[in-house]
């Protein structure tokens, strides 16, 4: 449950699509039991051209999503200019059913075409925000969905050299409520709620609704024709610092947080030797408790990947120190735990034994790879381990019976 177990495969949220009962209730993007035309009852007839069917409507609503205005009138033309070749396909069983897989087939490979060029136009403009605002805001204009309206809002509260006006902004927000109301709406609730809450800033609503945006969307780790997908939000860690870390962080206490776009830790440090050591003692009894932890165990994960991501991205906050609260002791937490069903103290001590060369390795990585003087190096090596050790064994104690 450490690290690299953390790591969850996205949702994969689908436009509602009808389900029928009648025929051999097969899935399909019309209602089967209105089904009067030859072709949609052979459509219906037939798992697999169900299957097909329902896919290219779904990949066909995703495109109309992401699609300006203008776009979705030339792709609708185009969709009622294919169901009038499908509609043409010959009537004779074995004929039919070859000439709607092949137009089924061919259709979806065209719109999963489009839909891999939109996720890289918006991927391309998002990118585009660190060193040109300004003409990302341009392209972000011209796209349509709730990742580009998200980021519009962004823009507006973050990059004023992006020239994104209140107005724009304003009405990105309402585009983008719809999209995300309509597709989530819990999600859309807790949005609704911390826009409410008095302590709650105009930024953490729009980073909030960034993060959201970026939940929905379901090629966010592999793109449509199976290309795989680039971080591209990264840089918002590094620019908002604690309030995207907050944003993006534990949020539902649920599954949920399993999917939370926090970005992948940088520049290797956890895939050192000395950490996976140090991992791999906290794996056992970190099993051994989840099983009673209940899914709130998910925003435990959550925390984990954003204390990885800032320990890599943003090294420095680790130079902060709070001096109203004592330095917690891992050691000496691993030494005073009693539970020896969870976890015996043979494996506590090789736990111990893994702290230091930890240490050793993460002030060793700060030198090389962030230019952390020395002493920096050590003050924020010893902290970030400390702070690993003190969520994994807050961790362990609240889902067990001792610690």
């Amino acid at each position: 449950m450490a690290l690299r177990r953390t790591l969850a495969t996205p949702l994969l949220f689908t436009f509602g699509l009808f389900s029928v009962a009648a025929l051999p209730a097969h899935a399909a993007s019309f209602d089967c039991q209105k089904a009067s035309a030859g072709i949609e009852q052979a459509i219906c007839a037939s798992k697999t051209l169900s299957t097909q069917d329902e896919q290219l409507a779904e990949h066909y609503q995703q495109l109309m999503t992401l699609s300006p205005q203008t776009g979705r009138v030339a792709l609708r033309n185009a969709q009622r200019d294919w169901l009038k070749q499908r509609n043409a396909c010959s009537s004779d069983a074995a004929a039919l059913t070859a000439c709607l897989t092949q137009q089924l087939t061919s259709r979806d490979a065209v719109l999963v075409q489009q839909l891999q060029q939109a996720t890289d136009a918006t991927d391309a403009a998002v990118a585009l925000i660190p060193r040109d605002p300004a003409a990302a805001a341009r392209q972000l204009r011209q796209m349509g969905g709730l990742q580009a309206a998200a980021w519009r809002v962004y823009l507006q509260q973050f990059e004023p050299a992006s020239g994104i006006s209140h107005q724009d902004a304003q009405q990105a927000q309402k585009e983008a409520d719809a999209a995300l109301a309509s597709q989530d709406s819990f999600a859309w609730s807790i949005l609704q709620d911390t826009r409410k809450d008095a302590k709650s800033t105009p930024a953490d609503a729009a980073l909030l609704l960034l993060r959201m945006s970026i939940e929905q969307d379901p090629y966010r780790e592999t793109g449509p024709a199976g290309k795989p997908r680039a971080e591209t939000h990264c840089f918002v860690f590094s620019r908002q610092g604690d309030a995207a870390y907050e944003a993006f962080g534990p949020l539902y206490g649920s599954t949920r947080d399993g999917f939370a776009p926090i970005c992948a830790p940088q520049g290797g440090l956890f895939e050192k030797a000395a950490w996976k050591a140090l991992d791999t003692q906290f794996d056992a009894p970190e099993r051994a408790v989840s099983s009673g932890a209940g899914t709130i165990r998910f925003a435990s994960f959550a925390a984990w990947r954003v204390l990885a991501l800032r320990a890599t991205l943003t090294p420095k906050d680790f130079l902060k120190t709070d001096n109203d609260q004592p330095a917690d002791d891992g050691a000496q937490r691993i030494k005073e735990w009693t539970d020896e069903k969870v976890w015996p103290q043979t494996q506590r001590q090789q736990a111990i034994a893994a702290i230091e060369p930890a240490v050793a390795a993460t002030v060793k990585w700060l030198q090389q790879e962030r230019g952390f003087s020395e002493a920096d190096a050590q003050t924020a090596g010893k902290n970030i381990v400390q702070q690993w050790l003190t969520e994994h064994l807050d961790y362990l104690s609240d889902n067990s019976d001792s610690e």
